[in-house]
């Protein structure tokens, strides 16, 4: 299973340094649809990880996307470097619900 990077040229790079090849290089939301529309097709992808503030911007097509594709590819949305304000982690959200305890609580 691959796993594909979005996101503009910051938000890639530190995907690339840590060995993921699979990288878009996408300055907006209508660039970002693109590439997804092309990575629908493709059976290898099992994840792939977009800034958040693009991922809103085409929510709709991400939710369709989901319930069309089923569990394959986890979609997931992270926060980019310059955004401002708390954020919940989505995997933390995942496991506490799929096990019922928050396990990486401090």
């Amino acid at each position: 299973m691959r796993i594909v990077v979005l996101g503009d040229d910051e938000f890639i790079t530190g995907f690339q340094l840590a060995g993921i090849k699979d990288t878009y290089e996408c300055e907006d939301s209508w660039k970002a649809k693109n590439i997804l529309e092309d990575l629908k097709d493709m059976k290898d992808v099992g994840i792939v990880i977009i800034p958040r503030d693009i991922a809103s911007n085409i929510r709709d097509f991400i939710n369709e996307w989901k319930n069309e594709k089923g569990i394959y590819p986890v979609i997931i949305e992270l926060p980019h470097l310059h955004e401002k304000g708390e954020f919940e982690d989505p995997l933390r959200n995942m496991i506490r619900r799929a096990i019922g305890v928050d396990i990486m609580k401090r």
